[in-house]
């Protein structure tokens, strides 16, 4: 019986649980755009504009969403693509740092902890063998 890894396994579960907290967070910008205005003051990289940043987070939590379903299954280009995607992410949330900075800084240090994850884990290491006595 082959047992995966428990780093892959919880980088898998991170990116997912990172996708669905991105996507919800993305809903409100778009839906409720003043929720997030009245916490601005200095205005947002590139654009001011709420609800493109709420556009931007809700596609990249559909994307983390999927490739954890593909870490999950086992394939290496989830690896590769998770780790792009969560390097997305987390310069995503260092654009936010000086609006809400204990959210960014928590995402950030999710997004590294899941990149260390996925970069140090080996296709060969992924899965071990164990071996009943039954």
């Amino acid at each position: 019986m082959k047992v995966r890894s428990g780093w892959v396994t919880f980088a898998g579960v991170m990116i997912f649980i990172v996708g669905v907290l991105n996507a919800f967070d993305g809903l409100v910008a778009i839906t409720q755009a003043r929720y997030f205005e009245r916490n601005i003051t200095d205005g947002l990289p590139i654009t001011n504009n709420v609800k493109n940043w709420g556009w931007g987070a809700l596609i990249i939590g559909i994307l983390l969403i999927l490739v954890s379903l593909g870490i999950f299954s086992g394939a290496t280009w989830a690896r590769v693509i998770g780790i792009v995607l969560v390097g997305i992410n987390l310069l995503f949330q260092f654009a936010y740092l000086t609006h809400e900075p204990f959210w960014s800084l928590t995402m950030i240090a999710i997004d590294i902890i899941v990149i260390f994850a996925l970069a140090g884990a080996s296709g060969q290491d992924d899965y071990t063998e164990t071996y009943s006595t039954s």
